[in-house]
């Protein structure tokens, strides 16, 4: 009878063991796994931090290039940035349009930057898309009067557009995307019209294609102008929010 007790007990026991065994199996998988998951979070972290970090990178890059000092445009290099986003604002493409996003979002698929490695930067996307520039009131014709200055007209930087620049950068699967809004400032050749005469300022005014100076008769009206919008003098661009 002693005996049987004595198994009895020895039998709880080894239950009780593997139990706490199992117990602490468990927990073990279970911080095991918790670890992980932290592991994996932090990792994503990173990566999504580093993407942030080559996206913005890879921005600041194009905007040296933007930033650039070209007496005018076509100085510019025929495959840079500059040039891109010039004939882009300029050229055909349309204003952006919420209601056709695919329409009016248009991807730089011109050559990089020189001397840009792009390799270390993963898969690079770059995105735009142009405004009309709600905060002037832009208005390319006008009338210049008696005694106003002719140099105010030809020098007036016009803001026609704001655009976006939108770089998304791609590492391991994960993506970030930095967006810039830039504000462009341009100066135009000017077509000047009066008493139904093409006139031209050449430190005092001329009829156009001849030499003999032009004596404008303020009793026939103001002289017209008109900012020739595919004649860009000059051409800079600033962050929208500076």
């Amino acid at each position: 009878m002693h005996r049987k007790k004595t198994g009895d007990k020895n039998g709880s026991t080894l239950v009780i063991v593997v139990c706490v065994s199992a117990l602490l199996m468990a927990f073990a998988l279970a911080m095991f796994y918790t670890a992980g998951l932290l592991l994996a979070r932090a990792n994503r972290r990173l990566e999504q931090e580093r993407s942030y970090q080559l996206a913005q990178s890879f921005a600041k890059v194009l905007e040296e290039e933007l930033k650039a000092d070209y007496d005018k445009p076509e100085n510019a290099p025929e495959k840079s940035f500059y040039r891109y986003v010039y004939n882009f604002l300029e050229g055909r493409y349309g204003e952006y349009d919420p209601d056709h996003p695919d329409e009016t979002i248009f991807h730089y698929t011109a050559a990089l930057p020189e001397g840009v490695d792009t390799e270390k930067y993963g898969t690079i996307k770059v995105v735009m898309y142009k405004e009309a520039n709600q905060d002037q009131d832009v208005d390319m014709s006008g009338e210049l009067v008696k005694d106003q200055s002719v140099d105010e007209i030809l020098n007036n930087g016009i803001a026609r557009y704001i655009f976006t620049v939108e770089v998304t950068a791609d590492v391991g699967g994960v993506s970030y995307s930095y967006s810039t809004e830039y504000r462009q400032m341009a100066t135009y050749e000017v077509k000047f019209q009066h008493d139904g005469k093409n006139i031209v300022w050449d430190n005092g005014w001329h009829e156009y294609l001849s030499s003999p100076e032009y004596v404008v008769d303020w009793n026939k009206g103001n002289i017209q102008y008109e900012y020739q919008s595919d004649k860009i003098m000059r051409c800079e661009f600033a962050n929208a929010h500076e």
